[in-house]
């Protein structure tokens, strides 16, 4: 029998923020009451719903001693709305861009309880860059008097830091911020919107499953560029962390989150159609479940992988740009001792 899916929603996720006392975690050596998760929307979030609707999280609590305690996701903004519930106590687990992770654990490194690291990564996509300019054919004829290139946050999301290595690849150190003046922060459905309407608020837009299937072979609308020229294959986009406070608290409700990522994680690439119609009812998505099921059961678009990929490159860029205060020795300085045995890099 399938757990049921604990939901809140957007005014009900934004009340449970700011119910500090309700939501203040148990002292050291106890098990917090509750799992609250902190998400934004898109089919890389897929483990984290399959994980609760399979049932895999009250199955690895119990597992690991616990009675099994509620699960709740619980949308937010971005990035340092997780950071924010994280430290006051409001969320547990945040799930969110892996570049900004980085960014918190770099300069949380000497912050003690409130030091942030991985828990587990989530998914790992190509973001491709589509148009409906005729006479864009690559990322060397953009033009700033004719493109606007959507992105969901300019500068700082996953797609803008990679158009940013594109940048930096093209025309040389210290001109990844080339492009930067062309980006537009607009949510990935309402980019969709505007290339199949001929391109009315941008006419680019960088894109990730299921998103550039939707767009894929449309009238006007053609793929420029891919994020897999730049490292070779899909890479990781979403992760999980928490604090150090939380997993020194947590032990073993920690462990059981990161065994139930991997059992949903095995049922994804078992089932598919399983899969989507969980991510479909999660998310209320319109998205037809043929497609869905097509785009989890292609392993060039979209992977779901425990343990992170092209964390090195990445964070090589970020060093080089200023955003990390020094080089990563290895993905390992991301995440929590946990996952070190997994195969990332």
């Amino acid at each position: 029998m399938r757990e049921p899916i604990f939901w809140l929603s957007r005014p009900l996720a934004a009340a449970a923020l700011g119910l500090v006392a309700f939501a203040s975690l148990p002292a050291s050596g106890q098990t917090a009451k509750e799992l609250r998760i902190g998400v934004q929307f898109g089919l890389g979030y897929l483990p984290l719903y399959v994980a609760n609707d399979a049932g895999f999280f009250a199955k690895q609590m119990r597992e690991h001693g616990l009675e099994p305690v509620p699960v709740t996701f619980v949308h937010v903004a971005g990035a340092p709305q997780i950071n924010d519930g994280l430290l006051s106590g409001n969320l547990e687990i945040g799930g969110g861009g892996y570049t900004a992770m980085m960014v918190f654990c770099d300069r949380t490194r000497t912050a003690g309880d409130s030091q942030f690291l991985g828990v587990t990564a989530l998914s790992s996509v190509p973001y491709e860059l589509f148009t409906v300019n005729p006479s864009l054919r690559s990322l060397k004829d953009l033009d700033r008097a004719k493109d606007k290139i959507g992105v969901p946050s300019v500068r700082v999301s996953v797609p803008a830091i990679y158009l940013q290595m594109a940048a930096e690849q093209l025309f040389g150190a210290g001109k990844h911020g080339a492009f930067d003046e062309l980006t537009v922060s607009l949510a990935q459905p309402d980019g969709v919107i505007s290339l199949l309407s001929g391109g009315g608020v941008v006419n680019g837009y960088l894109l990730s499953p299921p998103f550039s299937q939707q767009v894929t072979g449309k009238p006007n609308v053609r793929k420029v560029w891919s994020s897999n020229e730049l490292f070779g294959s899909p890479a990781t986009a979403l992760v999980t962390w928490t604090t150090a406070k939380f997993r020194r608290d947590n032990p073993q409700l920690f462990a059981a989150f990161v065994a139930a990522i991997r059992d949903a994680m095995a049922l994804i690439a078992q089932d598919p159609k399983w899969a989507a119609d969980i991510y479909v009812r999660a998310e209320s998505s319109k998205l037809p479940l043929a497609l869905l099921s097509d785009v989890l059961a292609d392993k060039a678009s979209l992977r779901f992988t425990l343990a992170p990929e092209q964390s090195e490159t990445i964070a090589g860029f970020l060093a080089r740009t200023g955003s990390l205060k020094r080089a990563a020795l290895s993905w390992k300085d991301f995440f929590f001792p946990e996952l070190h045995k997994e195969n990332g890099n």
